[in-house]
Formats: structure tokens, sequence, C-alpha cells
């Protein structure tokens, strides 16, 4: 009789490693995410975070010390050595946290001298795009424009000029600072021109006055020269200004008939890339797709059923300018009608889309047919072209890390969440790396170029063990950074971002051209020595290894120590 016992043994010693790894991996999202909302308690001021001396001393040379916080300004006092009062300052968080530049809101240091005139701002943090604040902050004549005024003034409105190429990122800074004061921004900031007649008669050619809606003051009456009643006027701003397009949102005019039909729509301003704007209005059809539909019809649209097509070359600021109509005419109606209930997930083409590719790309991995090569070639077109440079949907370390401290948005990226979950549960229950032999863009075009040249690199011995350990100093960069809050752009240390070429960083770019000239001599040369994502993946893998303690789980659990001491150093 045959003894399993040894046979049972070494699967429950498998399985147990293999849940002490997940388990690791779970303990680190759990650490990453719990310091983040410390971060963000802090930041919001459940926590005062006070600045010190170092950061003062530009508009202070004299001062030596602060005081804690003055609820009589809501900031500190600064002091000299002598104990006498140089003057205050406070900052715009977290009452202007909500005023969102680019992609953030900034937290802008006041300083004011003894008699309440502010002295000038600093940044003191931003989550805002770091190449468009590093362009405020190079702008002198931005930053001085508030010396010598005092809180009224700023309250008033007094002119203001933002920063060219960054006017988001600046005009929220001095929403901010305007807020903090105790001023109140106005919902068409964005956009602060009013709709005149004359864009209204090239599609109204009777148009000779508007009058304001009492009950729907967004809703502009469109009259003709006896005061009759000819149409509606109205625009996507400021419903919409939270949409963006490549660059920024886009206001958009919309003129309807007495009936509330939609006649026609007009680009008003964008903060968007004129080129791609240029490609909006020169496309004939885009904006007759919406004509003759009323606002109640309009605002139940689905882009998907409907069949809308987004403008070549113009992709996500057509789709963002459609959506923002949509999005309009939901409010518009409201007076008169609740507006249509919101899907529980976003049923978009690039959703979709990337949904069926991580279907078609597991039911390739899990049959028969990941031996068909023309298939397999075929497919990794669609991941380069599609998933890649099109839709832009990757696994990396920074959205893993965005997601771990800010929650998962499956309502607002299903497809992209769906990637997450194939790329993390399959090499997990099943032992394959689904993401990084089916699914991975970038792992695709290295395949194309693998052994395409006679000679191949011979990477063994000490060069092979100094390389395979670059994923995991990269990890311990990742688990730093998240924990800290430093101010480093995690996407700048894997290629991915490199797809979206137009706003890629350097870094990005440049490690995507060594890795794919890499694979030329070494098969998926940055699979197996540079890609941090890859390495993670390879740890959760469930696979011959699972029932041996390695160097690699003495690694992960470093990582997980070292979380913990900053978590315990904060």
């Amino acid at each position: 009789m045959i003894d399993a016992s040894p046979s049972r043994r070494s699967r429950v010693r498998r399985w147990s490693l293999h849940a002490y790894r997940v388990g690791l991996f779970v303990v680190l999202l759990f650490l990453i995410h719990r310091q983040h909302a410390w971060y963000v308690a802090q930041k919001r001021g459940a926590m005062k975070q006070l600045v010190g001396v170092e950061e003062v001393r530009g508009f202070y040379p004299k001062a030596t010390s602060l005081s804690e916080w003055v609820p009589a300004h809501g900031g500190q006092n600064v002091f000299d050595a002598n104990g006498e009062v140089l003057g205050h300052v406070i900052q715009t968080s977290p009452e202007a946290d909500d005023i969102i530049g680019f992609s953030g809101p900034t937290n802008t240091l006041i300083a004011f001298d003894t008699e309440d005139r502010i002295l000038g701002i600093d940044v003191l943090r931003s989550d805002d795009t770091r190449e468009h604040l590093k362009r405020v902050l190079s702008d002198e004549a931005y930053l001085a424009q508030w010396n010598g005024l005092v809180e009224n003034e700023v309250i008033a409105g007094s002119e203001l000029d933002a920063v060219s190429g960054a006017t988001l990122t600046s005009t929220a800074i001095a929403d901010g600072i305007a807020t903090r004061l105790g001023g109140r921004i106005a919902e068409t900031d964005r956009f602060p021109d009013e709709i005149t007649v004359d864009e209204i008669q090239p599609f109204l050619a009777g148009a000779d006055a508007l009058q304001l809606l009492e009950k729907r003051p967004h809703l502009l009456q469109v009259l003709d020269a006896s005061g009759q009643l000819i149409g509606y006027a109205s625009r996507t701003s400021p419903f919409a200004d939270h949409m963006m397009g490549y660059q920024g949102p886009t206001d958009v005019l919309l003129v309807l008939d007495p009936d509330e039909r939609l006649l026609g729509c007009a680009i008003r301003s964008t903060y968007d890339n004129q080129p791609y704007v240029s490609y909006l209005t020169e496309d004939e059809y885009f904006f007759n797709t919406f004509k003759g539909f009323d606002l109640g019809e309009i605002s139940q649209i689905d882009m998907v059923e409907m069949g809308i097509a987004e403008v070549s070359s113009a992709t996500k600021t057509s789709i963002t300018v459609a959506e923002s109509l949509i999005e309009t005419a939901v409010e518009l109606t409201k007076v008169r009608e609740p507006a249509p209930p919101k899907p529980l997930v976003d049923l978009s083409v690039r959703a979709v889309g990337t949904s069926l590719v991580v279907l078609a790309g597991l039911i390739i991995a899990f049959t028969r047919l990941r031996g068909n090569r023309k298939l397999r070639l075929a497919f990794q077109v669609v991941l380069v072209v599609y998933l890649g440079f099109i839709n832009a949907d990757m696994l990396s370390q920074a959205l893993l890390v965005g997601w771990t401290q800010n929650g998962v948005p499956w309502k607002a990226a299903p497809g992209l969440v769906l990637l997450t979950a194939a790329a993390l549960i399959a090499p997990i229950f099943t032992g394959r790396q689904v993401y990084c032999t089916h699914l991975c863009p970038y792992g695709a075009a290295q395949d194309w170029l693998s052994r395409r040249l006679p000679w191949q690199a011979p990477v063994k011995g000490k060069l092979d063990a100094v390389l395979s350990a670059v994923p995991i100093l990269l990890l311990l960069v990742v688990v730093v950074v998240a924990m800290g809050h430093f101010h480093f752009s995690l996407v700048g240390i894997e290629p991915f971002d490199a797809f979206v070429f137009r706003i890629a960083g350097w870094a990005a770019i440049g490690i995507a051209i060594a890795g794919l000239i890499a694979s030329l001599f070494v098969t998926r040369a940055y699979c197996r020595y540079g890609c941090p994502t890859g390495a993670m993946l390879k740890f959760l893998r469930l696979g011959a290894a699972s029932d041996r303690f390695g160097r690699r789980d003495l690694v992960a659990a470093a990582l997980v120590l070292i979380a913990l001491g900053m978590t315990w150093l904060r």
C-alpha cells in the first residue's frame, strides 16, 4: 500500500507558502492604502500640517520661529529672534482642495506682512501635472501679481493673469487663493465669456436679443426683433468643465428651436490641443449626429447604442465633447424632469473594447489556440495598436499604487479593472502569467523583435544575477515612494506611458526604446531584467517553486518591513 502522506505534506507546504506570498502582497497593499488615508487626512486638515521656518524664509529673511495655528486667521504667526511678529502665513488647503487644475488640487502658501498685505505666494504641494506646475513656478510675473494686495482686493476679483501653456493649473491656484480668503469662485470661471447674439445668428438668422429664464438660468431665450421667442441657447460650461479632452475642457454652444430640439453646435473656447479641436470643427458629420433631438432625448443617448463615432485623429477630444453635450442636456432637463439614472458601469466603446480584448486573451491563453502562430501574431497587432496606442490600457506600478491609495474605479474604467483583475488572479490561481504573455502591448512589441538578428547576447552567471536584481530594486522604489508620498513620478520607471507619446516623459520613452533595442539581442530583455510589474506577478505565481522558501520571499518580507517602518516613523 502506497503512503500518500509525503505527497499530501508537499501540497500543504506548497499552498501554505503560496498563501504566505499572497498574504504579504495583500498586507503591503493594505499598508499603502492606510498610509495614504493618513496622508490625505493630514493634508485636508484632520491632522494639521504646520510649515517650518525654512519654508517661509523667502518672505521673512529674519524669521526664526512660527506659532501653532492661530484661530483669528487660521494660519501661523511668524516671529524674529526677539519674538517680534513679522507677519503670518496661511495655506489654501483644505478649504480649496476641491478646486482642480489640470489633474489635481494645489496647496498654496500665502504670506502676509503685519499690515495684512500679501508679501507673496508659494506652492507647498501639488497633485497637478508636474510639467504644468513647473511652467507656473517659473513665471515670476504670475507669482508676483498678488504682492501688495489685501484680502478684500483678492476677493473682489482683481485682474489676474494666467500662465500660457498652463492655464488650468495657474487659474486653479488663483481660484484656490480667492476661495481661501473668503471669495466665491464663479461657476463659469473656466469660460467667463457669456453667449452673444452674434454666435446664435448662424443658426437662427432672426436672433436679435437674449433673455434669461428665471427658473432655468443656464437656458437663454432667443428673441427676434419683435420680441418673439424663436429658440433657446446654452453651453456646456459649467456643467462639463470637469471633462478633460487631451489637455483640458471645451465650451460648446448649443442652439435649440422653440421645441428645444437641437439646431446646431459650435465650439466657443477650449483648453484642449488646438490641432485636435480643429479636426473636430472641420468634421461636418460629428455635430450633425445630435441635430433634431430634444434635450430630453439627448440626455438619454447611449453613445455605444447610437453608434456615435469619434473623429479620426481626435478620438479623446471628440468623445469628451460628445459626453459633455449629453451631460449638459441632463443638467438642463433637471428642472422639468429628473435626470436618467446613470449606469452601474461605464459602457463606453473604450471600456467594451478593452474588455473584449482581455476576454480574447484569456481564451487564447487557456486553450489550444495559444499554439496557433498566425492567430497569436494577429492578436499581438491588436494589443500594440488598439490596447496600447489607442486605449492606452496597461497594467503598471503607477496604476496599482494609485488604485491602492484612492480606490478601484470599477464604474468609470471597467475594462481596465478587468484587465488588472485578470493579470493578478490568473497567476495566483492558475500559475500562468497571462498578462505578461498574452495581454501586455509592450511584451508583444518585444516578441516581434526577438531573434531578428543572427547574433544573440548570452546573459549568464553574475551578469544575469545583477540584471535580475533591477526589477526588485524598482519595486523597492515603488514601495518607498508610495509610502512616503515623495514627488517622484512612477510612470517614469516603466515604458508603458510611451504609448501615449504626446504626453509621455522622456524617461518612459527612453526605457521603451532601450527595451525594444535590447530585445533584439535578448528575448524579452525588458520583461526579464527591467519590469517591476512582471517581477510582482512572477512572485504571485503558483508554480514549481511554490513549495520552496527562497530569496524572493525574503525580499518580499523586507519590503513589508520597510512599509511597516515607514508607517511607524511618520
